[in-house]
């Protein structure tokens, strides 16, 4: 047990970002707007239709390949092999795309590799000039992102996760690219289905667009480091702080994100499942302008002797286009 809590302790001060990557005008200012400084936004988008209906309250909750998109330890949790494709009808009439392969490779270790890309379609050109600027021609671009991920048991509670991947960003002549690394931790606490998780995504350095050598000015940008603490547990049925009827279960987690470009937030989620076969989940995100609230469904059937889980969420916003998502899982 000391082992474990000091494996933990060890992990949680990796994942608290040190006092000295914020600027002193931010602490002199207090609720500082740090808005802007990022590139790379795309991987703030949460990938998987479950994981955004439930208000993307998931760094406790993922235990299959869709870790690899929140928390590289929760891959652990893979029995076997296991894909995942999810379909994303962004904003703007953007497309965004994800998919995770991986399997258990002995008795502790498992591994997944991950993609995700993000298309903008074109986009009408206009240039700075007298008239109102548009060129008649268009412009693409598009963000891009392969990851590799290993999990590893350590005790039958707690599991340790790493993951590294290359994001690539584009626009019109210029783009950029650079390699990130995540580490995050579940723990099973062991009683109520309770489940703590932390991860700490998005580790690398800045990024520039220009050529060292080009007369034009240049500006470095961050990658969104994104910090997470999660619990999960069973509000009732099978070990559950309440009874319910047999086969039925319904599960809550909450988490807390910190990123580098935007104040401290929290999302919550509910799922409420019958059979194992039929999943209805709801969650709300506290601190967001658009996309508060979400809502989804899946359904887990067996067929030929594979499991799959097909999922769907819907994210509501005010002013912009609702996203929605679909997601199809497959597991031997």
């Amino acid at each position: 047990m000391t082992r474990i809590t000091t494996c933990l302790a060890v992990l949680a001060l990796t994942l608290v970002p040190p006092a000295s990557a914020q600027d002193n005008s931010d602490l002199e200012q207090g609720d500082f707007n740090k808005g802007g400084r990022t590139a790379f936004q795309f991987l703030k988008i949460g990938v998987g239709a479950r994981q955004a209906a439930l208000g993307e309250a998931s760094v406790a909750t993922v235990r299959d390949v869709n870790a690899a998109f929140w928390n590289p330890a929760g891959i652990s949790g893979m029995q076997g092999p296991e894909a995942s494709f999810s379909y994303t009808k962004w904003i703007a009439d953007t497309q965004y795309v994800g998919a995770a392969v991986g399997g258990r490779f002995g008795a502790a270790t498992t591994v997944a590799l991950s993609v995700a890309a993000l298309d903008y379609g074109d986009i009408p050109e206009a240039v700075v000039g007298p008239a109102d600027g548009r060129t008649g021609s268009s412009v693409s671009g598009g963000n891009v992102m392969v990851g590799l991920h290993a999990a590893r048991t350590f005790t039958d509670r707690l599991s340790i996760g790493v993951g590294a991947k290359y994001v690539h960003e584009s626009l019109a002549d210029y783009g950029t690219g650079t390699f990130a690394l995540d580490v995050g931790t579940t723990y099973d606490i062991g009683a109520r289905g309770l489940q703590l998780a932390m991860s700490a995504q998005n580790f690398a350095g800045s990024v520039r667009w220009l050529d060292e050598d080009s007369a034009d000015r240049q500006e470095g940008y961050d990658v969104p480091l994104v910090f997470r603490i999660g619990l999960a547990g069973t509000l009732a049925g099978a070990d559950g702080f309440v009874g319910a009827p047999a086969g039925h279960s319904l599960t809550a987690s909450a988490e807390a994100i910190n990123t580098n470009d935007f104040s401290e937030r929290l999302h919550l989620g509910l799922e409420y499942t019958i059979d194992d076969f039929v999943a209805l989940r709801g969650g709300y995100r506290l601190g967001y302008d658009e996309g508060q609230w979400s809502l989804g469904a899946g359904i887990n059937p067996e067929v030929g002797g594979v499991q799959m889980r097909i999922d769907y969420a819907y994210v509501g916003y005010s002013f912009l286009s609702a996203p929605q998502r679909l997601s199809v899982s497959f597991a031997l």
